[in-house]
C-alpha cells in the first residue's frame, strides 16, 4: 500500500506542477482551480492514507486538509473579490496553525519566531514606500493577515526545533515557502513590481502547499513505523 500511494503523490504533485506551468503561461480561473484542486487532491489521498494505516490521531492531518480546502477556495475567491479571498486565506492559515499545534501544544517560547515573522511584516507593509495600499483600512487588514500567516510560519519553525523529524522539517519548508510567496504577491499587487515577483510567488506557492499535502503521507508513514 505504502508504495501505491507514494507513486501516487509523485504523479500528483507533478500533474499540479505541470498545470501551475500552463496557468503561468496562459492564466484563466479554470486552469487556477485545477492547479489548487490538485494540492488538496493530494492531501485528500493522504488523508485516506492516514486512515487506512491507523494512525493514533486524525486531528493533525483533518486540520491541514481543511486547510488547504480552504486555500483553493482562497485561490478561487481572490479573483472575483480581493478581501474575500484574503479572508479566507486567513481562514486557512488558521487551520494550518490548528493542525500545527496539533503536532506540538502551543508554549510561550513559540511567540518567539512568530515575534520575529511578523515584526519582519509590519515593517515592510508600513515603511516601504512603494507599497500603496489605497486606504489605511486596507493597511490595517494587511497587518492583521501579516500577524496570522507569522503565527503559522513561526509555529512551524519553533515546532522543528522542538522535535527535527521529517514531518515537521516539511511543514517548516512548506510554510515558509508560502510566506514567501504571501511576500512576493503583496509586492506585485500593491507595489508594482515586475512580473518576476508574480512568478516568484506561483513558483513558491503551489510547491508550499504540495509540500504540506505531503506532510500527511509522511504523518502516517511515520505512525506505522512507530507502530
Amino acid at each position: 500500500m505504502k508504495k501505491t500511494f507514494t507513486i501516487l503523490n509523485a504523479v500528483m504533485v507533478a500533474a499540479t506542477m505541470t498545470v501551475c506551468v500552463c496557468y503561468y503561461q496562459f492564466g484563466g480561473l479554470e486552469l487556477k482551480g485545477l492547479t489548487s484542486f490538485g494540492f488538496v487532491l493530494v492531501s485528500i489521498v493522504n488523508l485516506v492514507y492516514a486512515v487506512k494505516s491507523k494512525v493514533s490521531s486524525l486531528k493533525f492531518p483533518i486540520a491541514l486538509t481543511v486547510g488547504l480546502i480552504l486555500c483553493m477556495a482562497a485561490d478561487i475567491a481572490l479573483e472575483l473579490n480581493f478581501m474575500a479571498g484574503a479572508i479566507i486565506f486567513a481562514a486557512g492559515h488558521i487551520f494550518y496553525f490548528v493542525a500545527y499545534c496539533c503536532r506540538a501544544k502551543f508554549k510561550a517560547k513559540d511567540a518567539v519566531p512568530i515575534a520575529i515573522f511578523f515584526a519582519f511584516s509590519a515593517m515592510i507593509i508600513t515603511l516601504i514606500p512603494i507599497l500603496d495600499f489605497g486606504s489605511l483600512l486596507m493597511e490595517i487588514i494587511g497587518l492583521v493577515y501579516a500577524f496570522i500567516i507569522s503565527s503559522m510560519t513561526g509555529k512551524s519553525i519553533s515546532n522543528f526545533i522542538r522535535e527535527r523529524g521529517t514531518v515537521n522539517a516539511l511543514l517548516m519548508i512548506g510554510s515558509t515557502m508560502f510566506f514567501f510567496s504571501d511576500l512576493m504577491l503583496l509586492f506585485y499587487t500593491f507595489g508594482g513590481a515586475p512580473d518576476i515577483t508574480n512568478a516568484l510567488c506561483l513558483f513558491n506557492y503551489y510547491p508550499a502547499q504540495c509540500v504540506l499535502a505531503y506532510s500527511i503521507f509522511a504523518f502516517a508513514k511515520n505512525s506505522q513505523s512507530v507502530k
